[in-house]
């Protein structure tokens, strides 16, 4: 897979674990997946950072 394919997956994940766990917010593993989203989206931009100036 080219790095296309990757940041197109890290965001989708991202997108997919944000929604999840909004939906189930009042749950503590609803959160932890709110969280984990966020993290996903954070490192699909630090993914794009190394591609670029790596």
């Amino acid at each position: 897979m080219d790095t296309f394919h990757w940041m197109l997956l890290l965001i989708v994940a991202g997108f997919l674990l944000l929604g999840v766990g909004f939906n189930c917010r009042d749950k503590e593993w609803g959160v932890g997946l709110l969280s984990l989203g966020v993290v996903c989206m954070l490192s699909s931009l630090l993914y794009k950072v190394y591609i670029t100036f790596g």
